[in-house]
């Protein structure tokens, strides 16, 4: 029998990473505990954290002696750990459409910094944001536009089946649907058929539930 599994989330309910590594758990149909870790992460549990993680900061995945970060590292450990066909896929079988949705995860953890400033995921997970974004953060959000036109093509998924690289950039593109800013009808009908899915929509929902509640 494998040892449990638990996940480490912030209690804000506001990290696409937590997001991430939560989908990831639950399109693989695992069981697992969560813990709430508050923000800011207090500095007796950020130690604790690092002495098991490495590094004292969510989203940490423990699996037995494991303990580890960084959503992309959580996601891959469970595409290896709990494979296909006993359990459904996160990445593409194919090794280039594996390749190219690592681009795209990556894309989206390493550029965009102007929009995520103007469309945090507060807007996405709360309450909309009504300034109006930067030229720099408008051309990012066109980028981000083009390339997932360019890429769904009027497909429902990126690649032949779902995978996370459709979580990830649907999360992306919310940044934008989510606070009224211009997006192709195709394009957001390819985003919020993907904030439907019940995967996401575990985390979304116990996202809009700690918004109410505060």
């Amino acid at each position: 029998m494998s040892p449990p599994l638990t996940l480490y989330g912030e209690s804000t309910w506001v990290s696409p990473w937590v997001f991430h590594a939560m989908t990831a758990l639950e399109e693989k149909r695992l069981a697992y505990e969560f813990e709430l870790v508050p923000l800011p992460i207090p500095a007796d549990e950020k130690a604790r954290l690092a002495e098991r993680a490495l590094l004292g900061k969510v989203p940490v995945l423990v699996h037995g002696d494991l303990w580890f970060t960084e959503s992309l590292a959580i996601s891959e450990y469970l595409a290896e750990t709990f494979r296909s066909p006993d359990h459904p896929r996160l990445f593409p079988a194919d090794l280039a459409e594996r390749a190219r949705a690592r681009q795209v995860m990556s894309y989206l953890r390493t550029d965009l910094m102007a929009l995520r400033e103007a469309r945090p995921t507060t807007s996405v997970f709360g309450r909309p944001v009504t300034a109006m974004m930067s030229a720099k953060a408008r051309d990012q959000a066109d980028e981000l536009v083009s390339l997932a036109s360019r890429l769904l093509a009027g497909k429902p998924t990126l690649f032949a089946t779902w995978s996370i690289a459709d979580a990830d950039l649907a999360l992306a593109l919310m940044r934008l649907v989510k606070n009224g800013d211009s997006v192709p009808a195709e394009v957001r009908a390819y985003a919020e058929a993907q904030w439907a899915r019940p995967s996401l929509r575990v985390y979304l929902d116990r996202a809009a539930a700690a918004a109410v509640a505060t």
